[in-house]
């Protein structure tokens, strides 16, 4: 029994670290490709070579800065209103009581059943006939407008679970409703917005198609789609300089991450808990 289950134990771990490498090694590919030049790209692409060439970066920053301030300019109004939209819209269906409430509620929860992709072409021509292509606008207001849907679903569940002793004891000293929310509700649930705000900036970060789709002036285009117009031409690729541009694109993210990761897990832990 002993060396059966070490031998099961072994070919789990076994299975693990070969899946851990399929998943690990396209990132050291990009890693270490992002240090080759053209040639040594061609003649040796799976496994890292000498000289390093950190020109690359260089070259790449100055190819992408601009979008990444148009994607930082983005994420960051655009995770701002759906914060916003989605605590003041969580809040009233949680604390507020009237007619076809529970109604509403599902009906704006459906909307996470709709796959994204059949809201493209209507959602072109709706900001197309509103004059909106070309703009920030147009970047922004997805977000505020469908980004809210998932962060109601779980602030709701979580505003549901605070006492309802804080709010009458508030009511009692003379709060109003939107006192009991921007005073009681928010500072609470800062934990959950913080890992709502990441999991928008990470999708922003992203998206490649809706800014593709509905940008034509590059100066205007956010990371991912600024890379591909940048970097990718009509007849080949500088695939290393693309790999640099992807390493300085994810830098943000990662310093994003490792300065909010512990509010991210705690978001996480307590939306669990309520739910």
């Amino acid at each position: 029994m002993p060396i059966a289950r070490h031998l099961s134990q072994a070919v789990l771990h076994t299975i693990v670290i070969i899946l851990i490498a399929i998943m690990l090694y396209p990132l050291l590919l990009t890693l270490w490709g992002a240090f080759k030049t053209d040639l040594t790209f061609m003649t040796s692409k799976w496994y890292p070579t000498l000289p390093l060439r950190v020109s690359n970066f260089r070259t790449a920053f100055l190819g992408t800065w601009r979008y990444l301030l148009n994607t930082v300019l983005v994420a960051g109004v655009g995770t701002t209103l759906m914060l916003a939209i989605a605590s003041l819209a969580a809040f009233t269906f949680a604390r507020m009581r009237f007619f076809g409430r529970n109604v509403l509620y599902f009906s704006v929860i459906a909307l996470m059943m709709i796959p994204g992709v059949l809201t493209l072409v209507p959602g072109y021509m709706l900001y197309k006939t509103f004059g909106l292509l070309d703009t920030y606008a147009v970047l922004i207001l997805p977000i505020a407008t469908g980004g809210p849907i998932f962060g109601v679903f779980l602030l709701r569940s979580f505003f549901e679970g605070i006492p309802k002793d804080f709010f009458e004891a508030a009511q009692m000293d003379g709060a109003h409703d939107f006192k009991l929310y921007y005073k009681i509700a928010l500072p609470l649930c800062v934990p959950i917005m913080g890992t709502l705000a990441i999991m928008q900036i990470v999708g922003v970060w992203n998206d490649f198609l809706w800014p593709m789709i509905t940008i034509n002036d590059y100066n205007l285009l956010t990371i991912a789609a600024g890379l591909i117009i940048t970097f990718t031409g009509q007849y080949s690729t500088n695939l290393p300089v693309t790999f640099g541009g992807y390493v300085v694109a994810s830098l943000p993210l990662l310093l994003l991450f490792s300065f909010t990761n512990r509010y991210y897990i705690q978001g996480l832990l307590s939306t669990s808990i309520k739910l």
